[in-house]
């Protein structure tokens, strides 16, 4: 097989069951375009970008031919199927593109749609300098914690300081030989793959994010989606 230098692998094998929907949000449909599709179609178009990877649920496959039907790309390599958490998701998909010649490997959420050329290539760059590269954006809100009280929420206290505080959001991106054995050898679930760097006290940079490139995960999520596909 030809050496591939620089990837992407989505992760969109989650049941999505916060959205509410009877369709997984990564295979809603907008108009004329999936949600998936357009994420797929996102990586495949930057020229940085040599080959994309999707990691599906298997009880997805006929949503996923479907949501792929319209692309035809040499850029999208077969499918990946998932395990029973998002790491074990992640793990399968390094594992199946662990022979073809990956050097940098872009991490992203499948129902995160909406993610711009810039932020890619941003991720990408920074590898030359850094171990990990990730998008985020500052929390403008302030924050409390929240607590039930006689079968009512309210407040306890003052939340942490606002200013020290950033949302992660993916592409998150590796040098691939180092996220690879990071998760052939750790056996427990993350909520995102920088955790695994930051454990490994791994140098990582911080570009801008997006709030445009928000994960669809609640009802109004997806509405908002509708709204800008």
């Amino acid at each position: 097989m030809e050496k591939k230098f620089t990837g992407a692998l989505i992760v969109a094998a989650g049941k999505g069951k916060r959205s509410k929907s009877t369709v997984p949000k990564q295979y809603l449909h907008f108009g004329h375009k999936y949600v998936l599709e357009k994420n797929i179609e996102n990586f495949i178009y930057e020229p940085l970008i040599d080959f994309v990877v999707v990691v599906i649920n298997e009880d997805h496959l006929e949503f996923y031919e479907k949501a792929i039907a319209k692309i035809n790309n040499p850029k999208l390599l077969p499918k990946v199927f998932g395990g029973k958490t998002r790491s074990q998701s992640v793990k399968n998909g390094l594992k199946a593109i662990s022979k073809i010649g990956c050097k940098k490997i872009l991490i992203h959420d499948g129902a995160r749609p909406f993610t711009s050329n810039e932020i890619i290539k941003n991720c990408i760059k920074g590898l030359d300098k850094f171990d990990v590269v990730f998008p985020a954006i500052k929390i403008p809100d302030t924050l409390y914690v929240e607590v039930k009280e006689d079968n009512q929420n309210t407040i306890d206290a003052f939340g942490l300081n606002r200013d020290s505080l950033i949302r992660a959001q993916t592409p998150q991106a590796f040098h691939f030989n180092y996220i690879y054995r990071a998760h052939m050898k750790c056996d427990k679930n993350h909520t995102d793959d920088v955790h695994l760097a930051l454990l490994d006290k791994k140098k990582i940079d911080i570009v801008s994010g997006s709030e445009y490139n928000f994960k669809i995960t609640t009802p109004e999520d997806i509405k908002i989606a509708e709204k800008l596909f």
